[in-house]
């Protein structure tokens, strides 16, 4: 009989060696998953954990991340109503912002798409300003030659009249003073079309170097375009955050919505959750379709978090 005991034993951690093996997650993880719900009963203490180490390079505050990671708790404790996670300085289990090529990437990622945005909104402004100068422009000039063309005719008729009365020997004396009057008028007039005439073409010259402007803007767009396209043009999986049942180690995210999801997300798998078939579940293998401003938990969520904490 105490053969028939070791013989067991032996089959038993035999077998579970193999589960070990074959199971993707590290061993610590599985023995956590095995602690928590055979030794422990699930939900009913809270997983306390605390911030390790926080790359400055992130750019987030920890008093900003701390709100994140409590937002990130709410979203599984509100549904069932217990306090799942808790906030101890203490705790050995730490959540830690990691930075390596992959938020490196995304904030070069960032600088591309914030300069393309600029550079987006310049255009529009130039083509604005172009728009309402050329207006201008053709507005100036349109007056301007109906005025010279009126100017034209009266020079031509004064013209005429001179040579005609030149022709009989002269004008008259109160001829020859409207005439003296018309002459100076005509080049009063004269000296505004000229005026007038700089103004129009001072409106072509900003109207080109408008057009300039566009074109280095529009070629800077492409340029930058190109490269944004050549370095993330392809879609690269990597994961954002990892649990490996001692702490969950942080590498990526855009901003502090993706932040608290894919805390949230770490911290489903720190619960026992794995991944879920919903592309709209919180633990779902890639981070797309979930809601970033406001964040809830799937049907499925729900269903998963009551089967890990034996609640109905």
């Amino acid at each position: 009989m105490k053969k028939f005991f070791q013989y067991l034993i032996l089959i038993i951690l035999i077998s579970i060696s193999g589960i070990i093996l074959t199971n993707r997650e590290p061993s610590r993880v599985f023995f956590q998953k095995v602690r928590r719900t055979y030794i422990e009963k699930p939900c009913t203490k809270p997983i306390k954990y605390s911030i390790g180490n926080v790359d400055s390079r992130f750019n987030i505050t920890q008093a900003d991340l701390q709100n994140t990671i409590l937002q990130a708790e709410n979203i599984w404790e509100k549904p069932i109503g217990r306090n799942l996670f808790e906030y101890d300085p203490n705790s050995q289990f730490k959540i830690n912002l990691v930075y390596d090529d992959r938020q490196e990437r995304t904030q070069e990622s960032a600088k591309l798409e914030n300069t393309l945005g600029k550079l987006e909104s310049s255009h529009e402004q130039i083509i604005g300003q172009y728009n309402n100068l050329s207006s201008a422009y053709k507005k100036r000039l349109d007056a301007y030659n109906k005025a010279a063309a009126d100017y034209e005719k009266q020079l031509k008729k004064y013209n005429d009249e001179v040579d005609s009365w030149n022709k009989k020997g002269g004008a008259p004396p109160d001829v020859y003073d409207n005439l003296k009057k018309e002459k100076k008028d005509l080049q009063d007039t004269f000296s505004t079309l000229e005026k007038e005439r700089k103004v129009v073409n001072s409106l072509i010259g900003q109207t080109n170097n408008l057009v300039e402007q566009e074109k280095n803007i529009v070629s800077n767009y492409n340029s930058n375009l190109s490269s944004y396209q050549n370095k993330y043009g392809e879609p690269v999986q990597f994961d954002k955050g990892v649990y490996d049942g001692t702490k969950i180690d942080i590498f990526q995210f855009n901003e502090i919505g993706d932040l608290r999801l894919t805390i949230a997300h770490e911290f489903g798998h720190a619960l026992g959750i794995d991944h879920l078939e919903n592309p709209q579940s919180l633990m779902y293998y890639l981070m797309g379709e979930q809601d970033l401003s406001n964040p809830q938990l799937s049907t499925e969520d729900i269903a998963a978090l009551k089967d890990v904490c034996n609640t109905k």
